[in-house]
């Protein structure tokens, strides 16, 4: 029945519908061609929703050879026409020999192309894929549309850095408590979500949902465990929490900037590895190519296909091509450019086949900073290794500053200088410094204090909620006192001072401690306890005169003792009731 020819009559058009009526059978090779799945209910709609996938439709018609799309070309000139095989023949005469036009035109029935007919024998491209082929050539320029340079960026780049700071300066006073699946709790990341950038903290509450931080959060945390400054521990009732290692951050806020773009590239890099075994030599060439387009602005669709390598495993899949660039942007162009290396623009375009006139579409360009890197890299004979070598980086290595030191020099002119001494604290302890401020400065006023960044100014108050915080979060007090020293563009108001020296001084003025308590019949029993000499170690002090406060892990030697001595004590230790009731028996 599939190979049976049609009843076509040469003078009349036919659509998929009248096609199904001659024969129910007749659609089915069409049908596997475009993935119709199942061939049940209106075939003839689900045909037609298939084909009018374009890119689905472009990718299986680049994989016909040239002989296949020119036949397929012709006769659909004629789409919903059944064409005779003498006029084929004829028209391709001087171009293809009989023989392959034939063999051709059976090869494309077989495949599901061309559909069959006799009396005389005919062929018959369907009315569908006439209009498709006319619209490849607007939705290729669709899918790798450039703009011009004069273009303006839409999107902010290069907030790593500054969500990296509030981060930590959140992780360290907090130490948040982990939910069972090993995450921050809705509650707690509500709070730090409001001090994060929106780039960061896109749709985070559906990522929360499914127990996932965003994309750029976890970018974020996997910096701070790269530089050993975060990690989970478990405490003695086995609750997990985020804990923050001061002194590993400080190497790090303390470092270069150049060397601190450095090592977020590493980690991302890295990253990108493990997330796809091969893309390195990928990415290589993307910085690469990226250099030679003058600062045009280009779709991530033509930046794939130009990038692609035969020594990498990423490939551009022309059946599902917004797919490849989907992938594209969130793996490896969306990071780089929170890290600065890239900007991003939108605009609408024409898309004539859709039902629609126009769709925004995203581009892409390097940003001088990303430029930088490709030139550096450009220079280099093996760009593949050279992003290897940086994927693997040690920042605190000796040798780094001689091995990327035209990377380091490059940088270094492009990167803001770090403003000194400007730091502004008002009567009303509000607080603001510029942006581009040392990240030190910034890590303590987030640390301290309640902050946020408003275009190019860093701002925010002090607390005494916020200092309190802060002092308990484990932050030595003396830090604060000394960025105001150093940093401030004039002294502040005494007030300032006064206050924030009241709050701080509240702190750490009464300690709970976990201590256990040695209740004795008498207090002459007491006193002799706590004249022993072997037991004076064990004994922290006495609390009226029948009660002793040692340490827990004295407990046993004290049994031991208290036992030589005939005062054989209880099993067990009792609780607060418990000890009441024995005092007062």
């Amino acid at each position: 029945m599939l190979n049976r020819k049609l009843p076509l009559n040469l003078n009349k058009t036919y659509t998929l519908e009248d096609i199904h009526i001659l024969s129910k059978n007749a659609l089915n090779r069409m049908c596997w061609r475009f993935d119709v799945s199942g061939w049940v209910g209106n075939v003839p709609n689900l045909l037609r929703e298939a084909i009018s996938n374009i890119p689905h439709f472009i990718g299986l018609y680049h994989s016909l050879d040239g002989e296949r799309q020119m036949i397929l070309a012709f006769l659909c000139e004629h789409a919903g026409r059944p064409v005779p095989m003498e006029d084929v023949y004829k028209h391709f005469s001087d171009k293809i020999s009989k023989k392959i036009v034939l063999r051709t035109i059976n090869d494309l029935v077989q495949e599901g192309w061309l559909l069959e007919g006799e009396n005389p024998h005919n062929v018959l491209a369907i009315f569908d894929f006439k209009a498709i082929l006319k619209a490849v050539p607007a939705f290729n320029n669709f899918l790798q549309a450039e703009l011009p340079r004069e273009h303006q960026p839409t999107a902010m780049n290069g907030q790593f850095f500054a969500d990296l700071v509030e981060m930590a300066a959140f992780l360290y006073v907090e130490r948040p408590k982990l939910t069972g699946k090993g995450f921050m709790s809705k509650t707690v990341l509500r709070r730090l979500v409001s001090r994060l950038s929106a780039a960061a903290t896109d749709e985070w509450e559906e990522a929360a949902s499914e127990n996932l931080y965003t994309k750029k959060m976890s970018m974020l945390l996997r910096g701070l465990q790269s530089i050993n400054a975060l990690q989970i521990v478990v405490n003695q009732i086995d609750d997990r929490y985020y804990e923050f290692n001061a002194e590993k951050w400080d190497d790090f806020i303390f470092s270069s900037a150049t060397h601190r773009l450095l090592a977020a590239l590493s980690w991302e890099l890295s990253r990108m590895n493990i997330v796809k075994k091969g893309i390195l030599s990928f990415v290589a060439s993307l910085l690469k190519n990226s250099v030679h387009t003058e600062g045009q602005w280009q779709t991530g669709a033509c930046l794939m296909i130009k990038s692609t390598v035969a020594e990498s495993t990423v490939v551009f899949v022309q059946r599902d091509p917004f797919r490849s660039e989907d992938w594209l942007e969130s793996v490896v162009l969306e990071p780089l450019m929170y890290l600065g290396l890239f900007e991003k623009t939108t605009e609408k375009l024409a898309t004539p086949w859709l039902s629609q006139d126009q769709t925004s579409r995203t581009f892409w360009r390097l940003a001088p900073l990303g430029l930088a890197l490709a030139q550096w890299l450009d220079k280099e004979k093996d760009i593949s290794a050279a992003i290897s070598q940086i994927s693997k980086v040690d920042i605190f290595g000796k040798s780094i500053s001689s091995e990327f030191s035209t990377l380091f020099e490059a940088w270094q002119q492009i990167l803001p200088v770090e403003l000194e001494e400007q730091l502004i604290i008002q009567p009303d302890l509000s607080f603001f410094v510029p942006r581009y401020a040392p990240p030190y400065l910034i890590w303590i006023l987030s640390v301290f204090g309640t902050t946020q960044i408003q275009d190019y100014v860093y701002q925010g108050s002090f607390s005494r909620d916020s200092i309190l915080r802060a002092l308990k979060g484990g932050v030595a007090v003396g830090e604060l006192f000394e960025v105001i020293k150093d940093h401030c563009k004039v002294p502040p108001a005494d007030n300032v001072i006064s206050a924030l020296e009241q709050w701080c001084a509240a702190y750490d003025r009464t300690i709970f401690a976990k201590v256990m308590v040695l209740a004795c019949d008498s207090p002459e029993m007491a006193a002799e306890i706590a004249a022993q000499g072997k037991l004076a170690s064990l004994i922290i002090g006495q609390i009226g005169p029948q009660t002793l406060l040692i340490k827990s892990e004295g407990e046993g030697i004290i049994r031991k003792w208290l036992e030589k001595k005939n005062w054989v004590p209880r099993p067990g230790v009792v609780g607060g009731d418990g000890l009441y009731k024995w005092l007062n028996k």
